[in-house]
């Protein structure tokens, strides 16, 4: 067996591992996160519940300092992921969808809030976690990257194949790249939003951005809405989305900073360049003036050689 084989064979035995290993760690996370926090969960819940039926039964009695109480429980609940909205049915649960989904979008970093850890062993167990998990999740990625990045490499070579300058081959590979990320990425999706979610385009669009640049400002989720039941295949696509858009899109800024950081160096260039040329225009004067000079003393001294 040639060296070649033995190293392809050995990168698909990583890639496996790696794979296995990100995956595993996914599903004992959940795991793990929905058994430390569904009692806290279903108790502030249910108080939440108790304290507005208890509203319900005393409303016109109520006085200011109750009214106050029962507004900070309420706050305190929303912040904390409970929705007191109709019987407790539109609240999100920690089950081990929600709690899979609460693991991907701490591990990728984006922290939407809509699902926190209340416990004092699930906030310490989620500091650990994401401390091994991230740096996990940075190396799954880098592997995706290269997945991402090989269309665009044939794309070039096939350019390069067809003779085209390699000015040129950049230029048609960056908007390929850009153009294809665009469109599978950040166009596209909100369509699959709008029926799934039942948001509208734009909010689709602000949605996916957000989400892929990591912001995650939690005002918009997929995948977390009790009264709806989502499909297996539809949760699937979405965590592909996210692990391929994250990807793309680290690497889209990556490329963004690069040129940015090549026009500032060229911008520092060009003055030391013009100085540059100062100098040698003013050397280039003092020479002239110098051999100038020269040759007038020669001239003189030729003159009054010659009256003696």
């Amino acid at each position: 067996m040639e060296k070649k084989d033995k190293d392809k064979i050995s990168l698909k035995a990583t890639r496996s591992i790696l794979m296995i290993a990100f995956v595993g760690y996914h599903m004992m996370g959940a795991k793990i996160f929905q058994i430390l926090e569904t009692d806290v969960h279903e108790e502030l819940k249910n108080s939440t519940l108790e304290a507005k039926a208890a509203l319900m039964k005393n409303y016109a009695n109520i006085t200011p300092e109750e009214l106050e109480i029962f507004l900070q429980k309420l706050t305190f609940s929303v912040q904390k992921g409970i929705n007191p909205v109709g019987n407790g049915s539109r609240i999100i649960s920690w089950d081990f969808k929600n709690s899979f989904f609460f693991v991907e979008s701490t591990l990728y970093t984006i922290g939407y809030g809509t699902l926190v850890p209340r416990s004092p062993s699930g906030q310490i167990f989620c500091v650990f976690y994401a401390f091994l998990g991230i740096p996990l999740t940075i190396i799954f990625l880098n592997f995706v990257s290269r997945a991402i990045s090989r269309p665009f490499t044939r794309f070039g070579k096939h350019l390069q194949n067809k003779g085209i300058k390699e000015r040129k081959i950049k230029i048609y590979t960056l908007l390929f790249f850009l153009v294809m990320g665009l469109l599978i990425f950040i166009l596209l999706p909100p369509l699959i939003f709008i029926n799934m979610e039942g948001w509208n385009y734009k909010e689709g669009l602000y949605f996916a951005f957000i989400t892929l640049s990591t912001i995650g400002f939690g005002d918009y989720v997929v995948g977390v809405n009790p009264t709806k039941k989502y499909p297996l295949i539809y949760q699937l696509i979405i965590i592909l989305w996210c692990v391929t858009g994250l990807t793309w899109i680290a690497l889209l800024f990556d490329l963004f900073t690069k040129i940015l950081e090549n026009t500032e160096r060229k911008l520092t260039l060009i003055p030391s360049k013009m100085l540059s040329q100062k100098e040698s225009l003013l050397s280039m004067k003092s020479s002239l003036h110098f051999w100038s000079s020269l040759d007038d003393q020669m001239k003189s001294t030729s003159q009054h050689s010659s009256e003696k």
